[in-house]
């Protein structure tokens, strides 16, 4: 029987996104430990496999959506060649393979028959009329991202860690002022729990945003979830989460590793700063738990579609 293979969709890399960044990782991974994965590119999908797996009107839009790009010359895609990533065609989609979906693809339109949907975030949020099969393995990257009905579908937890401590890490020791800011996926929120003179990170590159953090004492967060409240604490802020009305801290971080370092609402900084000392050693285990999470992820794939 030939082996089974993984194309897994993703956007072209991007350092900033870090769903981007475990779709690829996970490519690189399952390359690693002897199997074949390869990127889908996820702005180009075969026509004809769209519109018997999306519909026609979608399939239209995503033509539109990618003559715009070129026309805007963003049409490129981008790999980071650090990583075992190797770019899939449709000779790829033959035989015994896997697709790998984030939550923000809508339907299935590579047409395929074994479907893992990944959920990085919680379903919808970033898109909203994205369609979900009723047949697909479901997996997903926190337990927090959780609703009813992925408990009722009985989605597996599934999480890999990209680190970059050799960009994040302490190097002022001395005084510090002012603060800094994360809005991205708390944009929703009301965004007035940052002084006027604070510095907003979201599209500096990861140098830059190291500097700053060890530039300044503060890192306000409107996105809960965002490894930069982690990298901020290894370069020395003091990190705090803008909460969400009517959530208490168990709820919004139930596993107590994850909360390292990090206050929600600016009354839990002794805690924090009584923590942030743990930060690292935690990253550094969930790192090294990724080749037997990613066999594990495997192993579960191959078995529920009965392809071993």
């Amino acid at each position: 029987m030939q082996r089974v293979s993984f194309i897994i969709v993703a956007p072209s890399y991007n350092e900033r996104v870090g769903g981007v960044l475990v779709l690829h990782k996970l490519c690189d991974l399952i390359n690693d430990l002897g199997y074949t994965a390869y990127i889908w590119r996820k702005d180009r999908w075969p026509f004809l496999r769209a519109i018997r797996g999306s519909g026609l009107v979608v399939s239209l839009l995503q033509i539109f959506k990618n003559l715009m790009r070129a026309i805007r010359g963003k049409s490129k895609f981008l790999l980071n060649h650090a990583l075992n990533t190797p770019l899939a065609n449709t000779q790829n989609l033959h035989g015994n393979f896997i697709t790998i979906y984030p939550e923000t693809v809508d339907a299935n339109p590579l047409y395929c028959k074994n479907i893992v949907r990944w959920f990085l975030y919680k379903p919808n949020f970033h898109s909203p009329k994205a369609r979900y099969g009723t047949d697909e393995l479901l997996f997903h990257y926190q337990d927090v991202f959780l609703e009813e009905w992925l408990k009722e579908k009985e989605s597996s937890k599934f999480s890999i860690v990209y680190l970059m401590t050799d960009i994040y890490k302490q190097t002022n020791f001395g005084s510090r002022q002012g603060s800094c800011h994360i809005i991205r996926k708390g944009k929703h929120k009301k965004l007035n729990y940052h002084d006027r003179d604070s510095i907003k990170i979201d599209n500096l590159s990861h140098a830059q945003m190291a500097k700053v953090f060890n530039q300044v004492e503060f890192c306000i967060s409107y996105d809960m979830y965002t490894m930069l409240t982690s990298y901020a604490v290894l370069c020395g802020c003091k990190v705090i989460i803008v909460p969400e009305k009517g959530m208490t801290v168990e709820q919004w971080q139930p596993v107590e590793r994850l909360r390292y370092g990090l206050a929600y609402g600016e009354e839990n900084l002794p805690w924090a700063e009584k923590t942030k000392h743990l930060v690292i050693e935690s990253l550094q285990r969930a790192e090294e738990r990724n080749i037997d999470s990613t066999k594990q992820f495997i192993e579960r794939c191959i078995s529920h579609f009965n392809l071993s």
